[in-house]
This record gives structure tokens, C-alpha cells and sequence, in this order.
């Protein structure tokens, strides 16, 4: 098989992939009122503690609206707390609240039991292989954009 070829076919079946399993998250967290989306996003700010809007922009590679939309609709769930810097006025602080942190506990807990649903059924000395595979097909896309911008 040739580039030409190639290249649709792997961005084909990636999209594919990501939709099928970001259609399935989506049902599974819909008893949390989260999406894959809203749910990454609250998991990020948990594992980073406390965090400014701006670096979960840069951290996970979305839209500052789109981003902003998500960042209201779970501090108004009291899955988060948004508080003004005291140093610049146009700088927010996000961090998880006690609530946000047993969400995200349930819904890992959710999610984790369809990860190894799926998982499970692939043979596992072909884990590291996909993940290896992956890895590479991403650090090349991302320093090919990176090298545009």
C-alpha cells in the first residue's frame, strides 16, 4: 500500500474508532449528566489540583469557548470552584471539589469496567505493539503540526 493510500485509510478508521468509543462514553457517563468531553476535562483539573482556564486549553488542545462552556457548566454541578487570581483579574483558578472528586471516582470506576470489556478481547502481547504504533502516528502528526505553527 502506498502514502496516497495509506493515509486516508489509517485517518479513516482512526475517526471511526474515536467516535464509536467517544459515543460509548458518552452513554455510560450520561447518568453522571457528564460527557467524554466534560468528564476529561473535570479528570484533568483533579489530577492537577489546582489549575488556571488557560493551561486545561493548552493541556488538552481545545477551543478557549468551547473549554469556558465546560469550565461553567461543572462549577455550576459544584464539581469544581472557579476563584480570580489575586495577582491578574483576567486569570481564574479551577479547582475539583469534594463532590467533583467522588464523580470522577464513579465514573473512573464506570469507565474502567468498559475498558477492560474491550480490552480483554485483544490479545494482550498486541498491547504494546497498538500502544507503540499509536505513539508514533501521534508524536508524528503533532510535530508536523507543530512545525506549522
Amino acid at each position: 500500500m502506498d502514502d496516497i493510500d495509506f493515509g486516508p485509510i489509517a485517518i479513516g478508521k482512526l475517526i471511526n474508532i474515536g467516535g464509536m468509543l467517544q459515543r460509548r462514553t458518552n452513554q455510560l457517563l450520561l447518568p453522571y449528566n457528564l460527557n467524554q468531553q466534560q468528564f476529561s476535562i473535570l479528570f484533568e483539573i483533579g489530577k492537577a489540583g489546582k489549575v488556571t482556564q488557560k493551561s486545561m486549553v493548552n493541556r488538552l488542545v481545545l477551543e478557549k469557548a468551547h473549554v469556558s462552556k465546560i469550565i461553567k457548566k461543572l462549577n455550576t454541578m459544584g464539581l469544581i470552584d472557579v476563584s480570580a487570581s489575586s495577582d491578574d483579574k483576567r486569570t481564574f483558578w479551577i479547582s475539583i471539589t469534594e463532590k467533583g472528586t467522588d464523580t470522577v471516582a464513579q465514573c473512573r470506576q464506570t469507565l474502567g469496567a468498559w475498558n477492560s470489556q474491550w480490552v480483554g478481547k485483544i490479545d494482550e502481547e498486541q498491547h504494546s505493539t497498538i500502544l507503540n504504533n499509536l505513539s508514533v502516528l501521534q508524536n508524528t502528526i503533532r510535530e508536523l503540526i507543530s512545525e506549522k505553527e
